[in-house]
């Protein structure tokens, strides 16, 4: 496929990627939180899970997924569910002191924790399938070999996947560098969680289609 292809396809993915979201949300908040180096874990469960969902949709599931209204019923309540939860916590969070300060404890712990966050987030939105599943076939070319080009794809959906997410947790990062109030901090927060919440509520009112 020609490079003109591909560059239409990058910028086709980090075009959709940038709409704000769970993932950019919650990338934003991690930033806010923790600084923009912590939210490269973040970043990094982004991109794997959005590897995933583009290796499922590739490998044919999306097909088997999108058309069986069960599972994906099932996916989608789990995620709706999951970021109804995030949002609560989030909220709750807000009611307590919030700390501008770098926190630098239980480094391990809290990159796996970043990690795990930004990963089941991404992951919890059986729609990217459907979205891959859909776009894969309309850059594909019939002169070359198909598992290559589905790779290149695979490989440029988490690059950008990483790149959105960096941009969301350095936008956070920024905001945390400002040493805004921490009245004002905790709104952000509440605001995030509420935001969160909405968007499990609108997963699950959505249709399957």
């Amino acid at each position: 496929m020609d490079i003109y292809y591909w560059i239409i396809f990058f910028a086709t993915v980090l075009g959709v990627s940038l709409i704000p979201g769970p993932s950019t949300l919650i990338a934003f908040t991690h930033g806010a939180t923790y600084g923009w180096s912590r939210s490269a874990y973040t970043a990094f469960g982004n991109s794997t899970a959005s590897v995933l969902q583009a290796s499922a949709a590739s490998a044919g599931l999306g097909v088997i997924i999108t058309s069986s209204a069960l599972m994906f019923a099932a996916i989608k309540y789990a995620g709706a569910a999951y970021l109804i939860y995030i949002g609560i916590q989030m909220w709750r969070s807000a009611a307590q002191p919030v700390s501008l300060a770098s926190q630098d404890s239980h480094h391990g712990r809290q990159s796996r924790k970043l990690f795990s966050g930004g990963f089941t987030v991404a992951i919890s939105n059986p729609k990217a399938i459907a979205f891959f599943t859909a776009l894969f076939p309309q850059f594909m070319s019939t002169d070359g070999n198909s598992w290559a080009q589905l790779s290149t794809m695979i490989v440029l959906v988490g690059l950008g996947a990483f790149l959105v997410a960096m941009i969301y947790g350095c936008l956070g990062a920024w905001v945390r560098g400002l040493e805004l109030s921490k009245t004002l901090m905790s709104r952000i927060y509440k605001t995030t969680g509420g935001l969160f919440v909405a968007s499990g509520f609108g997963l699950a009112a959505s249709r399957n289609g």
